[in-house]
């Protein structure tokens, strides 16, 4: 069996028991929430590598910054631990985090808002990563990713996307959007990375060369989107994963951590 074919098998029994899930739960959204990013856990903890572990909670950055609450998130767990490590809802420095994930029932234009509106505050925490040999690490961006289990018709989403994005800079922008046996919309750092090359590689390089310093150009709207059909969670998963394996090791610096000119104590 192709591994196309497997991915749009799995979506048809995951779609199947998201609708359950609505309808038994339609009186009580947040049971139904959490049953969705159930549904969505239990598929990456299965199918993403076991280095990139799927948790979920809270991401913290060293200016003492809190993202939303995150559905899922994809961490270093090699690397990395949380705060709060026997508690389902961890808190994960943010440095150890290679994606961030908002499961939506339906991605219309309301949930739509909400979920870029999370999407920028954690795109916009900083980082300060600890250096080492052990863990190299080739890119700093984290990914935003959006999961729906439905959807407005794909030319409707692409215009709502078109609308929200307007005024968002590119950095704070989801990065991959599902539409389960539907849609995949590509935007955001992903898009460019894709499009431009990684931030000081030798082939942004030559392109700054021949464009003058200005790549804007070359990068082909907000968003890309891709009408997919059964096909959408093959190819989601495939960029996904692609990714995570270039991104490279990360952790965070514990030391960034701490407040400055803090007296801790001293010695005796």
């Amino acid at each position: 069996m192709a591994m196309h074919e497997y991915l749009a098998d799995v979506a048809q029994e995951m779609s199947k028991k998201s609708d359950g899930i609505r309808r038994d739960f339609k009186k009580h959204n947040p049971t139904s929430g959490e049953n969705l990013e159930d549904i969505v856990a239990k598929f990456l903890k299965n199918h993403l590598p076991k280095r990139f572990a799927v948790k979920s909670g809270l991401v913290i950055s060293h200016d003492g910054m809190y993202s939303n609450q995150a559905d899922l998130i994809i961490v270093d767990e090699q690397f990395n631990a949380p705060l709060y490590p026997d508690s389902t809802k961890q808190i994960w420095p943010v440095e150890s985090v290679y994606a961030l994930i908002e499961v939506k029932a339906k991605l219309d234009k309301k949930s739509l808002a909400d979920a870029v509106a999370k999407g920028r505050r954690f795109k916009s925490m900083q980082r300060r990563f600890y250096e080492t040999k052990s863990a190299i690490r080739r890119i700093d961006a984290s990914l935003y990713l959006i999961w729906a289990f439905e959807s407005l018709m794909p030319h409707t989403l692409k215009r709502n996307f078109i609308q929200e994005l307007s005024g968002v800079p590119v950095v704070e922008r989801p990065d991959l959007s599902l539409v389960l046996g539907g849609t995949v919309v590509s935007s955001g750092t992903y898009l460019e990375t894709v499009t431009i090359g990684e931030q000081n590689s030798q082939h942004r390089r030559d392109l700054l060369s021949r464009h003058a310093g200005d790549l804007s150009s070359l990068i082909p709207g907000p968003v890309k989107v891709y009408n997919l059909r059964d096909n959408a969670l093959w190819a989601w998963c495939m960029w996904v994963d692609a990714w995570l394996r270039q991104a490279g090791g990360r952790i965070a610096d514990p030391f960034a951590y701490l407040p400055e000119g803090q007296h801790f104590g001293e010695m005796i």
